[in-house]
């Protein structure tokens, strides 16, 4: 496979995503068409203005047109430094109140497997640098289906993000999704040189080119719970899986 040619500047950027010639983006150009529309292309936009343009502009995936990227851009590069000569991150969301740890939650994501962008080195991608850890990367890489395993991790990040708003602001690839040694599936959350396994539990499952997860966020003060709640979860897993087939059966009806 060639390589592209890398982007050099904001329009080269949408362009490359959306899979056109930079000549047709213009002020008005729609960065809701579905080349560029869901939280992980969103994802991606971000994490391709931080590769290619140095700059970290998290508001980026609130952009309607390319003219309000460019705005949001320009707003970054003017931003103060944080004294390392890069502009201080600001948060995508406002701050929420901080989520009670005692009240259970529950987030389901789905995903197209094929929405993942292709790479030749996944460890040298900046969607993936942006969004798993470098085990994860190292884990997924090595199975047959890479963007499979990629797709339902992300699905699995997401969920948990709508479990509240305790990770609305949280670097993907600070949330690791990680196995024991009898195969279950639990968060570890990396904060500098500290690690610690977060209270959710989660559900993956995949077809062939539909990813799907559930994550619940258990209540440390009531024990007994947690095993209806992981029960719970598995029934919503089997729901997400039923409703990927029933999509995938959707997108092969013919047109009326």
């Amino acid at each position: 496979m060639r390589p592209e040619n890398p982007p050099v500047d904001l329009r080269g950027i949408v362009a490359r995503l959306a899979q056109c010639a930079p000549a047709e983006i213009g002020p008005n150009f729609s960065l809701q068409r579905p080349s560029l529309r869901g939280s992980l292309k969103k994802a991606l936009l971000v994490a391709s203005i931080r590769r290619y343009l140095g700059v970290e502009c998290l508001q980026a995936a609130r952009a309607n047109t390319f003219s309000e990227l460019e705005s949001l851009l320009e707003e970054r590069l003017q931003a103060p430094s944080d004294g390392r000569g890069a502009a201080a991150p600001a948060p995508l969301l406002a701050a929420g109140p901080p989520a009670d740890p005692g009240s259970p939650a529950c987030g389901i994501d789905i995903e197209s497997i094929d929405a993942l962008p292709l790479a030749q080195n996944y460890a040298g991608h900046e969607f993936y640098q942006a969004s798993f850890s470098t085990r994860e990367i190292a884990y997924c890489a090595g199975q047959p289906n890479p963007r499979a395993h990629f797709a339902a991790r992300w699905c699995a990040k997401e969920s948990l993000r709508k479990c509240g708003q305790a990770f609305a602001n949280e670097s993907l690839a600070n949330i690791e999704l990680a196995h024991s040694e009898t195969g279950e599936l639990y968060f570890l959350r990396h904060v500098g040189a500290a690690v610690r396994r977060l209270p959710y539990a989660v559900s993956l499952s995949h077809t062939e080119t539909l990813a799907a997860a559930v994550v619940i966020r258990l209540a440390p003060a009531e024990p007994s719970c947690a095993r209806a709640l992981g029960l719970a979860a598995l029934l919503l897993s089997l729901l997400a899986l039923a409703l990927s087939i029933f999509l995938l059966f959707q997108n092969r009806l013919p047109t009326p």
